[in-house]
C-alpha cells in the first residue's frame, strides 16, 4: 500500500523469537553456521501462539530481524562472500508469513543488524580433511562483505534478490506477499558509519562510509519497488539527530524510523523524542517511532529511562503525527522486558479503528 494511503501502523518489535529458555537471535530463518536448524518452521506452534497474542493485543505490523549478524540462512564461499540461501530459509520465511497472515499481521523484515559489522563474531569453519566443524572468530565481523564489490554483489544477487522476488507478484509465493509490509536494509546503521564518530560503536573496527551505506539502502529500495511494488522501504535510525540523512530522495525510502531510548545517566547521548511532534523533525517523509521502551515502568536494570509509560508513548505517537509507535519488545529478551498487556488493551479500546480486529473482538 502506498505510504500516502496509510494513516497509522500499530506495530511492535518481535526482533527474534524466544521460548523462555533460548533466545533465537539470528536463528529464526535458516540453518546456523554451526550446522543446526532451529528456524521458526521447526517451532511453529509456539511462534503461532505469539502471533495470536500479538493480534489479540491489537498489533497489525510486526518488526522481525532476518539475518542479523549472518549466523544463519546464508551460505558463504571460501572467501566469506555470500553465495546463496541455505535450503531452510524459505521454509522458515514462508511459515512466518503464513502465521502473520493468519493473525491479520504484516511483517517489517529487517534484513541485517548492525552487529553484522561487530568484531569477534563467532563462526564455524569446516576442516578440509575431515569436514568437522570448529568454532572460529571473525575479528572484523562481516565488514568485508559490504566493503568489497564481490561481497555486495553476492549479498544482493544471491540473498536479497531471491528473497524479495519470492513474495512479489511474479514470485513462487506471491500468495504470501500481502503479509509483507516493509523491508529494512539494516537495523540502526548509525553505529557503523565512518563519519558519524559521535555514534560509531567501538565494536566496529572497519566502519562504512555513509556514501556506501546510502548506495546499499538505495539499491534495496530499487529492488523492492521493482520486484514487490506496494511494499514499503524504511530504515531503523538509532539517533534522532541522524534522521535527516535518510530523507534524501536518492535513497528511495518510503518511510523513516527513529528509535528512542533516553537514559538519564547519559543525557547527551540521544534525544528524548517524547513531546517532539513528527512535524518538528524537519524531514519530508512520514516517521515511525520504530523502537520505544516497551515496559519503562519496570525501571529496567542498567538503564534509567524517563518516567514515561507505554500508554503515554502510544498516545503521543498518534497525537504527534507519527505513522506508528512500536514498542520493544514482545519477546522480552533484554532489560526492557515483555510488553505490559493492560496499556495495549486500553489503547485498543480508545482507538478501535487503528488496531487488529482481533483486539476489537475481545
Amino acid at each position: 500500500m502506498p505510504c500516502d494511503l496509510v494513516t497509522y501502523l500499530h506495530g511492535c518489535n518481535y526482533p527474534w523469537s524466544a521460548d523462555g529458555t533460548t533466545i533465537y537471535y539470528g536463528l529464526d530463518f535458516g540453518a546456523s553456521i554451526w550446522g543446526s536448524h532451529l528456524g521458526v518452521s521447526t517451532r511453529r506452534p509456539a511462534v503461532a501462539r505469539d502471533f495470536d497474542a500479538m493480534a489479540a493485543l491489537g498489533f497489525t505490523v510486526v518488526r522481525w530481524f532476518v539475518f542479523c549478524d549472518g549466523r544463519a540462512g546464508i551460505v558463504y564461499d571460501d572467501r566469506g562472500v555470500p553465495a546463496g540461501l541455505d535450503p531452510y530459509v524459505f521454509s522458515d520465511l514462508d511459515a512466518a508469513l503464513d502465521m502473520a497472515r493468519g493473525a491479520g499481521i504484516r511483517l517489517d523484515l529487517v534484513l541485517l543488524d548492525h552487529r553484522w559489522m561487530f568484531r569477534r563474531l563467532r563462526h564455524a569453519i569446516a576442516d578440509p580433511a575431515t569436514g568437522a566443524l570448529f568454532e572460529a572468530r571473525l575479528p572484523e565481523g562481516r565488514a568485508r562483505v559490504l566493503l568489497s564489490e564481490a561481497g555486495r554483489e553476492g549479498l544482493f544477487d544471491s540473498v536479497f534478490a531471491p528473497l524479495v522476488g519470492r513474495y512479489g507478484p511474479g514470485g513462487a509465493r506471491a500468495d504470501l506477499g500481502a503479509a509483507v509490509a516493509a523491508y529494512e536494509f539494516m537495523n540502526e546503521p548509525d553505529f557503523i558509519i565512518e563519519e558519524w564518530e559521535r555514534d560509531l560503536s567501538p565494536d566496529v573496527p572497519h566502519p562504512l562510509p555513509f556514501e556506501l551505506v546510502a548506495d546499499l539502502v538505495a539499491r534495496l529500495s530499487g529492488l523492492v519497488h521493482r520486484e514487490h511494488p506496494g511494499v514499503l522501504t524504511t530504515i531503523g535510525c538509532a539517533r534522532a539527530h541522524n534522521l535527516w540523512a535518510w530523507d534524501d530522495d536518492a535513497l528511495g525510502l518510503d518511510v523513516l524510523q527513529v528509535h528512542s531510548y533516553p537514559d538519564a545517566r547519559h543525557p547527551g547521548r540521544e534525544d528524548d523524542i517524547m513531546g517532539t511532534p513528527a512535524s518538528a523533525l524537519d524531514v519530508r517523509r512520514r516517521v515511525i517511532l520504530g523502537e520505544i521502551p516497551g515496559n519503562p515502568d519496570a525501571r529496567p536494570g542498567g538503564v534509567t529511562p524517563p518516567a514515561t509509560s507505554l500508554e503515554e508513548y502510544l498516545e503521543f505517537a498518534v497525537s504527534g503525527g507519527y505513522l506508528g509507535g512500536w514498542p520493544w519488545s514482545f519477546s522480552g529478551t533484554d532489560v526492557y522486558g515483555r510488553l505490559p498487556v493492560e496499556p495495549l488493551r486500553r489503547f485498543a479500546a480508545r482507538h478501535p479503528e487503528l488496531v487488529n480486529p482481533r483486539a476489537r473482538a475481545r
